[in-house]
């Protein structure tokens, strides 16, 4: 289906664009008051995340003849504390961008929906999603800064190939998949990491993984699934996904399941005992 298509089919959508902007504000409420909610629980207990640098240490044994050992110097860089108050940042943030395109980017949005195109949801995943799968490889055992870093990078790419994907496809006659396969490259990458770790710290018999951690890494990485396979079904054009106001709406849909289970998860491995 190319994009001539998409738009004709938009226009004749049942669903409106006011219909739209009023399930933005029920979800951007939805989304806020489970923050506020997670915000005032995270606060009621500290549960403190070590984030370490593995460093190359030198040390010269002797000169003459030369003798060097090289290892590792792992140190606490820094510690994140209220781990329950980061996790309600998934939904506050989902929160913000409901009510700013709600609100004051309506217009904006409106537009873009018309052309089979929302850069917004795509700037708000970068950052919530992002965060979360940061959030997943500590709970795996990733703990050093910078595969961190990478990780919450490659998936923050990941969304935009997303967005990358939409701009691109206004202007084909026949879907270009390009943005999707490098998406689904990029954003793969990170499970890898996370899989490993996860894989040899429940082979360890001196480590005991939290039930939740199992869920999470789990149930976290079908939801990534089903948002891969929602703009599959979109540009594909199978069923309903024929029309983007419904893949629009899916999307909204997945956002606040895939944030819901994933905060209170975190939640119930921090308040549970282990």
């Amino acid at each position: 289906m190319n994009h001539k298509e998409r738009q004709e089919i938009i226009a004749k959508s049942p669903i409106s664009l006011a219909y739209l902007r009023r399930f933005n504000i029920g979800a951007g409420i939805l989304h806020f008051v489970q923050g506020i909610v997670m915000v005032a629980l995270g606060l009621s207990k500290a549960y403190n995340l070590d984030i370490y640098t593995f460093y190359l240490k030198f040390n010269i044994i002797s000169i003459n003849p030369p003798n060097i050992q090289v290892g590792p110097d792992p140190k606490i860089l820094l510690t994140i504390g209220y781990i329950g108050v980061v996790a309600a940042l998934f939904p506050l943030m989902s929160a913000i961008a409901h009510f700013t395109i709600a609100f004051a980017k309506n217009k904006t949005y409106n537009d873009n929906l018309k052309k089979g195109m929302n850069p917004y949801r795509w700037y708000e995943y970068a950052f919530s999603s992002s965060l979360m799968i940061f959030l997943i490889a500590s709970f795996a055992g990733v703990w050093e800064l910078w595969s961190l870093v990478m990780i919450f990078v490659l998936n923050a790419m990941m969304i935009m190939f997303g967005y990358l994907m939409e701009k691109i496809n206004q202007y084909t006659e026949k879907t270009d998949w390009s943005s999707f396969i490098l998406g689904c490259i990029s954003g793969g990458t990170p499970w890898l990491a996370i899989y490993a770790y996860f894989i040899a710290a429940i082979s360890s018999v001196s480590q005991n993984v939290p039930t939740f951690v199992y869920l999470i890494v789990f149930i976290y990485f079908i939801l990534f699934m089903v948002f891969a396979v929602n703009m599959v079904l979109q540009y594909k054009g199978v069923g309903r996904w024929k029309d983007y106001l419904y893949g629009e709406r899916m999307y909204i849909v997945l956002s606040f399941v895939a944030k819901t289970l994933l905060a209170w998860l975190v939640f119930s491995g921090i308040f549970m005992p282990h």
